[in-house]
């Protein structure tokens, strides 16, 4: 028997809530509605949701405050934001709070839905089990469990999820359309404001002291980036 997954939505507009509710309810999610960025970290714990659906623009407590006190927290849950910015500047703080992927409104159903199972597919991770050995980087397939010189280092799932994929191609170019459909779906080819703040966290934390000279991660320059083996 399949386990229902949880989604939190999460905004202070009732009509978008009721339709998301319906929307998640149809796919066969379990959905709890949330009216306020205080009842989220408030029901956060008691819930246990495999997903949070977060608006930005809620009063006294936004979206992207909410998501940095999640993180805070050491709760790595998904996030999938929703907002009616579409600056660039507004997807990168966005994402620099925490956030694993960012929707404007209005945003098309069926995309959505592809998001949500993108990220709920990263979270589950493969069941393989098995360890992935490069240089001095060691990833736990089945547990996510990810070192460094043989200390581990706290990913979010979609710095794991984008990790895994280039380590999948260790030695080879991972092109900049390949990784974002792979990580952020198909419809996200051509985000790439996405993918230059992730592998910016990443490197972050794989090579705190490389700076501006990575050894393990590099980019290739209009194509994309390659794992060292």
């Amino acid at each position: 028997m399949t386990v229902q997954q949880n989604i939190m939505v999460v905004d202070d507009e009732p009509g978008l809530r009721k339709l998301l509710n319906l929307l998640f309810t149809n796919a066969g999610y379990r959905v709890h509605e949330v009216s306020s960025g205080a009842e989220c970290l408030q029901k956060l714990g008691e819930i246990h949701p495999d997903l949070v659906v977060l608006d930005v623009m809620m009063p006294e407590l936004d979206g992207r405050e909410v998501c940095a006190r999640i993180r805070g927290e050491g709760n790595q849950v998904p996030v999938l934001m929703l907002t009616a910015r579409t600056q660039s500047r507004d997807v990168v703080l966005g994402l620099d709070c925490g956030a694993d992927d960012y929707l404007a409104k209005p945003f098309d159903m069926d995309e959505l839905l592809a998001r949500v199972r993108a990220l709920l597919r990263r979270a589950q991770g493969t069941q393989r089990t098995r360890v992935v050995g490069m240089g001095e980087i060691t990833i736990d397939i089945q547990t996510r469990v990810v070192k460094v010189k043989g200390e581990v280092v706290e990913l979010t799932p979609t710095e794991y999820a984008l990790l895994a994929v280039l380590a999948e191609h260790a030695g080879t170019v991972v092109r900049h359309d390949t990784l974002l459909e792979a990580v952020w779906g198909p419809n996200s080819q051509h985000d790439q404001d996405y993918l230059k703040v992730y592998m910016w966290y990443l490197r972050r934390k794989i090579e705190p002291k490389a700076g501006r000279n990575p050894r393990l991660l590099l980019t290739e320059w209009g194509v994309g980036y390659r794992m060292v083996q």
